[in-house]
C-alpha cells in the first residue's frame, strides 16, 4: 500500500498533514498530503509501491499529536449500489491477511449520515470476509478498515497494533459523571487514561497524594484528583463547586496562577488556563525546572493557524528550559478527542 490515512478532529486537516510531512521525511519518506478543508482525516500520497504500509509499521503511533488514527491505503475504490462488498472484498485480497475488521467514517455530521448504509454493510462485509479466507485468527495484530467517503466511495486499508488507536475512529469516548462540575473533567480523565501507563497508574494516582490545578475553578480537572483521595490545591480566583469543597480534599487559594508559588513538592501539576500557549509552555518549564512538581499534565490553547509549528515551538522551549536546568523527563502530547482548539501535554521527571 502506497499512501497513509490519517483521521483527525475536523478543522486540524492542515495541521494533521503537516505533522506527518515532517514525520516521514525524518524516516525518509517523501510525498505531498491531499487535504480537504474540514473533512477530518487526510491523506498522504506517496510514489513507491509499498510507502504508506512501511512507514506506519516504524511509527509510534503516541508519538503522533493530531492522528486519531492511521492506516495504510491504496486508492479510492468506487463502488456500485448493490455491488459495494464485492467490489471491496476484491480488493481485500490484496491485502495482508487481518484478524478483523472494521468499518468506520470521519467525525464529521456529514459522514455520520452514513451510520444506516454502514449498519446495513456490516453483516455481509464480514461474512464476506470469512467466506472469502481474508480474516485469520493467525494473523494477529493486523486489522483491516473500510473507510467510507460516501455511499459510492470508501478507502479500504490496514493498520498493525506497533502504530494504531485501538478504538473506533480513533475516540476514546467517555461518560461525563453526575457530580461533574463542569464537562473539562472529561479532558483530564482522558489524559490519565492516554498517558499514564496502565501498570504504574495506581502508583502514579495514589491516595495520600497533593496535586495543584492552577486555573482550577469551578473544578473540572480537581474532581478527577478528589474521586482518587488526592488533596488539591486548587489556584483560582473564581469559585470552586460546593459539592468539591465539602470533601476536605480541596484548599481553594484565589491567587494568580502565573504568581502563585508552592509551599513544597508536590505529586501533580494540572493547568487548563486560557492563556497564550507560549506562556504556559514558560510556567510549566518553571515548575518543572525548580523542583515543584514531579508530573505535569496541561493544555496549550492553539491560534487558528500554524498550530503544529506553535506546539512544535513551546515543546523546544519547554525542552530548552529543561535541559538547561538539567532535568531529565519523558513527555507526551495528543490532540485528545475532548480537546477542542487545544492539545494537551504531559510531561514526567524521570
Amino acid at each position: 500500500m502506497k499512501n497513509v490515512l490519517v483521521y483527525c478532529r475536523q478543522g486540524f486537516e492542515k495541521d494533521c498533514a503537516a505533522e506527518l510531512s515532517e514525520v516521514a521525511s525524518s524516516k525518509g519518506f517523501y510525498g505531498y498530503a491531499k487535504v480537504v478543508p474540514d473533512a477530518g482525516y487526510i491523506v498522504y500520497n506517496f510514489d513507491q509501491a509499498d510507502a504508506g504500509e512501511t512507514l506506519i509499521q516504524q511509527l509510534n503511533f503516541n508519538r503522533l499529536i493530531f492522528a486519531r488514527q492511521i492506516i495504510a491505503v491504496n486508492d479510492v475504490i468506487e463502488l456500485e449500489q448493490g455491488g459495494r462488498v464485492e467490489s471491496l472484498l476484491e480488493a481485500a485480497r490484496e491485502l495482508p491477511l487481518a484478524e478483523e475488521i472494521w468499518i468506520e467514517t470521519a467525525d464529521t455530521n456529514e459522514a455520520k449520515a452514513l451510520s444506516g448504509l454502514i449498519k446495513k454493510l456490516e453483516k455481509p462485509l464480514r461474512e464476506g470476509w470469512k467466506r472469502s479466507g481474508v480474516l485469520r485468527n493467525k494473523a494477529v495484530g493486523v486489522r483491516h478498515h473500510v473507510f467510507m467517503l460516501d455511499g459510492g466511495a470508501a478507502y479500504l486499508g490496514v493498520s498493525y497494533s506497533s502504530c494504531r488507536s485501538e478504538f473506533p475512529m480513533g475516540i476514546r469516548r467517555l461518560r461525563f459523571p453526575a457530580a461533574g462540575p463542569s464537562r473539562s473533567t472529561l479532558k483530564l480523565e482522558e489524559a490519565f487514561l492516554q498517558f499514564v501507563p496502565e501498570s504504574t497508574l495506581e502508583a502514579d494516582l495514589t491516595e495520600g497524594m497533593t496535586a495543584v490545578d492552577l486555573g482550577a475553578a469551578p473544578g473540572g480537572w480537581t474532581y478527577q484528583f478528589v474521586k482518587k483521595g488526592i488533596n488539591v490545591i486548587a489556584i483560582d480566583n473564581g469559585p470552586m463547586q460546593k459539592e468539591l469543597m465539602s470533601t476536605g480534599l480541596v484548599d481553594h487559594e484565589k491567587a494568580d496562577g502565573f504568581k502563585y508559588e508552592p509551599p513544597y513538592t508536590v505529586d501533580w501539576l494540572v493547568c487548563d488556563m486560557v492563556e497564550r500557549p507560549i506562556k504556559v509552555a514558560e510556567l510549566m518549564a518553571r515548575w518543572l525546572a525548580s523542583g515543584w512538581t514531579r508530573r505535569a499534565i496541561f493544555n496549550l490553547k492553539l491560534p487558528m493557524k500554524k498550530r503544529y509549528q506553535e506546539v512544535t515551538l513551546c515543546l523546544q522551549t519547554i525542552e530548552d528550559l529543561l535541559r538547561k536546568a538539567g532535568v531529565s523527563y519523558q513527555y507526551q502530547v495528543k490532540h485528545l478527542y475532548h480537546d477542542r482548539e487545544e492539545v494537551t501535554v504531559c510531561i514526567m521527571v524521570k
